[in-house]
């Protein structure tokens, strides 16, 4: 499935590494670029070799190899997708993130090392506020954002201080779950398909979808839980960034029977950022883009790259 973009894949700058995971499933190799500082950044890339860039902001609990679900649609709609793990996760060395903006440095670095001057941006679920921070820190370089069900949290003066105890509440327990939660993967997405709507267990159900989400949450978790933990604390932080300040054209997607994004999070962004399109789904749900079974010419997948598109023309 994924040949197109693999067999010639060495041309990218940086080094390989190889994940030492289940190869039965296909997967783009992880590459890395060692920042100012001394960490190690880790990327992949899927879809088109010589198409438009796309950053892929992954989930909370995710790493760069969700972008596997959206290779075919991509690579239909001819764009490269960039997909990379944040501090911690998969294969990129830790740091302290103060907020959401501290990684949009990162991936300004990244640009420079592939010689890249402007990209689209796309954030699945807790990668939103990534995507929008990156967009706020790096205007210049942001041809539009792209959100996929997101869960987004809220700027400052939308917060009350209620909220911020609580955020400082569950933080600890939050850290103390994602500990443990590498060595029972596949019995956590046995509980979330509970709670699933049909859409969703359905793309579950999907051998080859189940297969990448397994292995997905293993890599998230490769290093421990500690990227995985600071994730989802910062899903709960308020934005470090003024969302009234983003200039790009952001298109926000999300399936209406969705139970993992809660349709307030888009009334945030609908509220607060000056130039939004809400693109809702019937029947779908968190998972929406994972896949077509009409192939890549269609489905949510295609229509979300054809919109990309389309902002590009603008």
């Amino acid at each position: 499935m994924f040949a197109r973009f693999r067999d010639d894949s060495f041309y990218l700058p940086g080094s390989v590494v190889t994940p030492d995971n289940d190869l039965s499933l296909p997967q783009a190799p992880a590459r890395h670029l060692t920042l100012d500082d001394g960490r190690r950044l880790s990327w992949c890339e899927t879809g088109h070799r010589h198409g438009y860039p796309l950053i892929y902001f992954h989930s909370q609990a995710g790493s760069r190899l969700e972008a596997e679900l959206l290779h075919d649609a991509a690579f239909a709609a001819g764009f490269r997708v960039i997909a990379v793990d944040r501090p911690g996760i998969g294969c990129s060395d830790f740091k302290k993130l103060r907020g959401h903006s501290d990684f949009a440095h990162d991936i300004a670095a990244l640009l420079r090392h592939l010689g890249i001057n402007r990209a689209g941006t796309m954030g699945w679920d807790g990668g939103a506020a990534f995507a929008l921070a990156f967009g706020h820190c790096y205007p210049g370089q942001t041809a539009f954002v792209t959100l996929l069900a997101p869960v987004a949290g809220r700027p400052v003066a939308r917060r009350r201080t209620g909220v911020r105890m609580l955020t400082a509440l569950v933080s600890a327990f939050v850290y103390a779950r994602h500990r443990v939660r590498g060595s029972r993967v596949e019995q956590c997405l046995a509980r979330l398909r509970e709670g699933l709507c049909y859409a969703d267990r359905k793309q579950f159900d999907n051998p080859w979808i189940y297969r990448l989400l397994v292995r997905d949450a293993n890599e998230a978790v490769r290093q421990g839980g500690r990227g995985v933990a600071q994730d989802s604390v910062l899903s709960l932080a308020d934005w470090d960034f003024e969302p009234a300040a983003i200039t790009a054209p952001v298109d926000v997607w999300r399936g209406r029977a969705d139970t993992l994004s809660a349709f307030c999070h888009v009334r945030v962004l609908q509220e607060a950022l000056p130039n939004v399109t809400l693109h809702s789904i019937p029947g779908q749900g968190h998972f929406f883009f994972a896949g077509s079974e009409a192939g890549a010419a269609s489905g949510p997948a295609a229509d979300i790259f054809r919109y990309a598109r389309s902002a590009l023309r603008a």
